[in-house]
């Protein structure tokens, strides 16, 4: 890009995460979050890594379901559970170009 950025804009923010952050779980074959009401939609990307097996899913492949408070649920599926182990969920999206934000959690399946 050309000119200085100014480097402020209202990035997207995500909570409520599921299954909770450090929590001992026995199978992860879905999870959640909640993204801001500045969310563009059809950005939110999550990726799942757990050890060698990394999943990708886009906004088509989330269930995305706008809250009565302007707010985004988003939900993903895994085709098969992953179990044992650390696991990586990472949510990124934009509220516009350019003004992205990546968040992440680890969970354990014991």
């Amino acid at each position: 890009g050309s000119g200085p950025s100014s480097g402020h804009c209202d990035k997207p923010v995500f909570s409520e995460f599921q299954p909770a952050t450090n929590k001992y779980i026995q199978s992860l074959s879905e999870f959640s979050m909640v993204a801001s009401s500045n969310t563009t939609p059809t950005s939110i990307e999550v990726n799942v890594s757990a050890g060698q097996n990394k999943y990708h899913f886009s906004h088509k492949e989330l269930e995305i379901k706008p809250e009565a408070n302007g707010r985004l649920g988003v939900f993903g599926k895994l085709l098969r559970p992953l179990g044992h182990g650390f696991v990586r969920i990472s949510v990124t999206a934009h509220s516009k170009p350019g003004c992205e934000k990546t968040d992440g959690y680890l969970v354990r399946i014991q």
